[in-house]
């Protein structure tokens, strides 16, 4: 609702979403966020992994203040947006693949549960 109004701000809320994203899945908790970045490579594929450290730092201008109060850098509502869709792109790969994922293993599990009583309730041949 804010990436029109206060690009920056939504950049913010991207890191801020990605820290609490790392810290639930992968319950990962350090002081700070490059720390529980760091602590995640080699854990993911290397492209996300970047893109990951690439949200941190956009975030991290509306975040943390710069040594020079007087170096202003903007965040556009379309770069924002990109920060974004990869919020959505792990939710997705992460919350929602593990549930399908879950979900279907225990449908086989089941399906070979039910199969293997069915066989025992059968009459046994001489």
């Amino acid at each position: 609702m804010i990436v029109n109004d206060s690009p920056k701000a939504s950049a913010t809320l991207s890191r801020r979403c990605l820290q609490g994203i790392i810290r639930d899945f992968w319950k990962i908790s350090k002081p700070k966020l490059i720390n529980e970045i760091k602590e995640l490579e080699g854990k993911i594929d290397s492209s996300t992994w970047r893109a990951i450290d690439g949200v941190r730092s956009v975030g991290n201008i509306g975040a943390h203040m710069e040594t020079d109060i007087n170096l202003i850098v903007d965040v556009d509502p379309e770069e924002a947006k990109t920060l974004i869709g990869l919020i959505e792109f792990l939710l997705k790969d992460w919350y929602v693949a593990r549930h399908d994922r879950e979900e279907h293993m225990q449908k086989v599990i089941d399906l070979a549960k039910l199969k293997a009583d069915e066989k025992k309730a059968l009459p046994s041949t001489p």
